[in-house]
């Protein structure tokens, strides 16, 4: 049974299968609505500042700069992600269904991996279909026609890849915090109770040198104005390029981690 299977071939099955239950589930469908409300918002009320390439571009940063950081990757956007990947791995160890998992030909890191890339792209679908249609429209609204559509693209890339960066980090957490308290509620709850106190107390701290440095939606700024040119973010200091290093880092570091407490774990 163990040789039926290659790494590849069972990874790709945990992902398949995991990304089809989570795109097909009602939560998905709830968590959806709540990500798509502000640009279904901007549908109706664009509220357009001139014509042209460079106005529509400067709307669409302006507006991916306050969004991002207060709705998408706000406290909104955070408890989305928690929810969503606190359960991956906590509802198999809760109900007992790990065990019949790990009966079949597949190790936990394929558990693990697969697991965690099917809830990321569930949350870009989650998250990517609101930007794509802001992306859009903005043509339309500023009748720029196709060389919109393509001069916004970058901006586009770099805001969804932004946040997917710190969704990833998000995720990882949520991962890493349901192998020790596998309970799906009281996992989230965890990790949410967690990433928020660490945002409201450190920007507290008297002695810390900008202490606002060390919160998500501070670090997202530092990634987007490696692209966003129209708007001054040079008050963002710190260099996007480390700051995505240190994303992925903690994400794999994270990962591991969930990984090694699960090996470690006895499922009768």
């Amino acid at each position: 049974m163990k040789g039926e299977l290659s790494w590849g071939g069972a990874f790709s099955v945990i992902l398949e299968g995991e990304f089809k239950r989570l795109i097909r589930s009602r939560k998905l469908k709830i968590l959806f609505l709540i990500t798509f409300f502000p640009a279904l918002i901007y549908l109706f009320s664009p509220n357009a500042s001139g014509k042209g390439i460079e106005s529509m571009l400067r709307s669409f940063e302006a507006l991916m700069l306050d969004l991002i950081p207060n709705y998408w990757l706000g406290i909104i956007g955070q408890l989305i992600a928690i929810i969503l990947m606190s359960d991956l791995l906590a509802s198999e160890v809760d109900r007992g269904t790990i065990r019949l998992l790990l009966a079949r030909p597949l190790r936990l890191s394929e558990l693990v991996a697969g697991k965690f890339l099917a809830g990321l792209s569930a949350l870009a679908v989650l998250f990517g279909i609101p930007y794509v249609v802001v992306w859009l429209y903005n043509p339309v609204v500023y009748d720029t026609g196709m060389e919109g559509l393509s001069k916004g693209f970058p901006d586009m890339a770099l805001a969804l890849g932004a946040t997917l960066l710190v969704l990833a980090f998000l995720g990882a957490l949520s991962m890493a915090i349901s192998v020790l308290i596998t309970r799906p509620l009281y996992a989230s709850l965890a990790t949410f109770g967690l990433i928020f106190l660490l945002q409201f107390i450190v920007p507290q701290i008297p002695y810390i040198e900008n202490p606002e440095r060390y919160t998500l939606g501070y670090q997202t700024m530092v990634l987007l104005k490696s692209g966003f040119d129209k708007i001054d973010l040079s008050a963002f200091v710190g260099n996007p390029a480390h700051t995505a290093l240190v994303f992925a880092a903690l994400a794999l570091l994270l990962l591991v981690s969930a990984w090694w407490i699960l090996l470690r774990r006895d499922f009768p």
